[in-house]
């Protein structure tokens, strides 16, 4: 009877173990979510930029990718060795990730596949390369969701003035802190751009000026070749045609604080300097180059 009454409060004990441990207590066994947050394996449409900065960020648009970090890895895949890198996730949406470039991304010329996996699947994108690089000409100050997106686009030669961006093909894209390109030889080529085409093309910058006091600014263009500013899709600073690097300046423009939309539109001619730089001289203040800090991403590329 004794040896009875033990192994049932043996096995009594047991079960109050294994009802009392579940799939979330143990540790090899990670936190799968809602089934809401995947519906499905997760899909990629659309990766920017193309080129990644080392501790950088890329951005990472598509759908069923959750909203728990803890739950999705995204990789840099090597095409040169096949080895795979993880990115640090700084925000994660449905549809979007912000993903913080490994320090020591392939910077191979064979680029890069991205690799997210979440608990329904995982997706490989290699519609889209992702070229590594160490140090960037626009500086290596990128912060997460700031900076301008860029619309690269090729031009016929002999292009006098801006075209109708619009109605044009884009060609590559790039993103940039904010635009302090001072002038430099042609040869180099403008940071970004695909390497070859160093004349004859234009830029389209998108991106939400930040104010944090409201007041009058004005704003100051300085470029070779031609440039526009437009605030609130309206036309502040008009420095466009073929020329040698030269500033214009705005008259006073009242802006309220919060975010305003922000774009530029550049083009480069023909050899032999480029530049682009973007200004403000704000409330009581003096001119200055607008800061990273002061230019949030678009709610859209």
């Amino acid at each position: 009877m004794k040896l009875i009454t033990r192994q049932i409060s043996i096995l009594l004990f047991a079960v109050i173990l294994l009802t009392g441990c579940s799939k979330s207590d143990d540790p090899a066994s990670p936190d799968t979510g809602n089934d809401a947050d995947y519906k499905g394996d997760p899909k990629i449409s659309e990766i920017f930029p193309s080129v990644a900065l080392a501790n950088g960020y890329i951005y990472i648009k598509g759908e069923n990718f959750g909203t728990k970090a803890s739950n999705v890895n995204v990789f840099f895949k090597s095409r040169a060795t096949s080895q795979q890198i993880a990115g640090i996730i700084e925000l994660i949406e449905q549809s979007k990730i912000t993903v913080k470039v490994p320090a020591n991304i392939d910077t191979s010329p064979q680029g890069n596949d991205i690799v997210v996996k979440t608990p329904k699947g995982t997706t490989t994108n290699t519609t889209t390369q992702v070229y590594g690089i160490t140090t960037s000409a626009f500086g290596n100050n990128l912060l997460a969701g700031k900076g301008l997106i860029g619309r690269v686009y090729e031009l016929p030669a002999n292009t006098p003035k801006l075209p109708d961006f619009a109605t044009m093909q884009v060609k590559s894209m790039v993103l940039a802190p904010n635009l302090d390109v001072p002038t430099r030889s042609f040869s180099d080529g403008f940071p970004g751009v695909p390497g070859g085409l160093v004349e004859w093309f234009g830029i389209r910058f998108d991106g939400k000026l930040v104010i944090s006091e409201a007041g009058d600014y004005s704003f100051t263009l300085g470029s070779d070749d031609g440039s526009k500013l437009y605030i609130d899709d309206k036309l502040v600073v008009d420095a466009d045609g073929t020329h040698g690097y030269y500033e214009v300046t705005s008259n006073k423009v009242a802006l309220t604080a919060g975010e305003h939309k922000l774009r530029v539109d550049y083009f480069q001619g023909p050899r032999y300097n480029i530049a682009m730089r973007l200004f403000w001289t704000k409330p009581s203040g003096t001119k200055q180059i607008v800061p990273a800090e002061s230019i949030n991403l678009p709610d859209s590329f």
